[in-house]
């Protein structure tokens, strides 16, 4: 039994990256018409009314302890993880951003260790060297052209870090919502990251105000991709990651945000008809062993 939940876990884990690799593409032509604090605003409410729609009851008033756990995974998994990658994309470039942050599961692990007490296997990071190395080689293409932007790239390491928050808080969670629907649990999380996104969408409005509004929604691309990030890559693919973290841990379960620049590059030759190389063959190799390596 326990082996057929660590599986279903496993596969539960590959699609939701698979999904979030495909989001980019989305979230780029989006960028045309909309502010990218309105992606995020429009995204997740159209995630929190699916999940109203499968599941009315929602999760009641456990203490002030695990409210605040709710606001705290809204603020980092939901609100600034998505607007400190969206900024730091404006200081730095889009390899330099997927190569940072799939640094996240080192963080859970270091993170890990010093809140839970967590004993780190060797494997782990051995594994995250050797898919570290292979994400280069996937984003960059073989060129390991990289150009440091200090400001870019530290807010690309804080976005990694707020991944790695929100990984650990749900852990804490679950602890003291056992028994609760997941999918009220993550539409909760969802209704406080969406007050935390209102002030800066509504900011972004007061200066450069709301222009052709309806028209924006009237464009039958902008609706599908936005109903694609809303519905799939967030109500849906939250809710698997949430499950990811209940059946494989905390430090397995982030593992697999290495996969996510090596499945984008996969969908982006699928879509987009861009080429693939051998360094990114190499790399994909590396990641995948550098993820087997981290599960040990």
């Amino acid at each position: 039994m326990l082996k057929n939940s660590m599986f279903f876990g496993h596969v539960l884990a590959l699609f939701t990256m698979l999904i979030w690799a495909s989001t980019f593409s989305s979230t780029k032509t989006l960028l045309h018409d909309f502010y990218a604090t309105e992606i995020l605003l429009f995204r997740f409410i159209i995630a929190y009314v699916a999940l109203f729609l499968l599941h009315f009851r929602g999760v009641g008033f456990k203490g002030y302890k695990v409210e605040i756990l709710f606001v705290l995974s809204g603020l980092s998994g939901v609100c600034f993880y998505f607007l400190l990658e969206n900024v730091a994309l404006y200081y730095t470039t889009a390899s330099n951003a997927a190569l940072l942050v799939t640094i996240s599961p080192l963080f859970v692990a270091i993170l890990s260790r010093i809140f839970s007490g967590k004993r780190l296997k060797r494997h782990f990071f051995i594994g995250f060297v050797v898919a570290f190395v292979g994400v280069a080689l996937v984003v960059s293409r073989g060129e390991l052209s990289f150009s440091v932007s200090p400001l870019g790239d530290i807010i690309c390491l804080a976005a990694g870090i707020m991944w790695s928050f929100y990984t650990l808080l749900l852990e804490r969670l679950f602890l003291h919502c056992k028994g609760e629907n997941p999918l009220a649990i993550t539409r909760k999380i969802f209704f406080y990251g969406i007050l935390c996104i209102l002030p800066f969408s509504i900011g972004v409005w007061n200066v450069y105000g709301i222009e052709d509004f309806w028209t924006r929604f009237g464009d039958s691309v902008n609706v599908l991709n936005l109903l694609f990030l809303g519905l799939i890559a967030s109500a849906l693919c939250y809710v698997t990651y949430n499950a990811c973290i209940h059946l494989l841990g905390t430090i397995k379960a982030s593992a697999y945000i290495y996969s996510i620049p090596l499945f984008g590059v996969i969908v982006a030759t699928l879509t987009l008809g861009e080429s693939i190389t051998f360094a990114t063959i190499l790399g994909g190799i590396a990641v995948l062993l550098g993820l087997f390596l981290s599960q040990k």
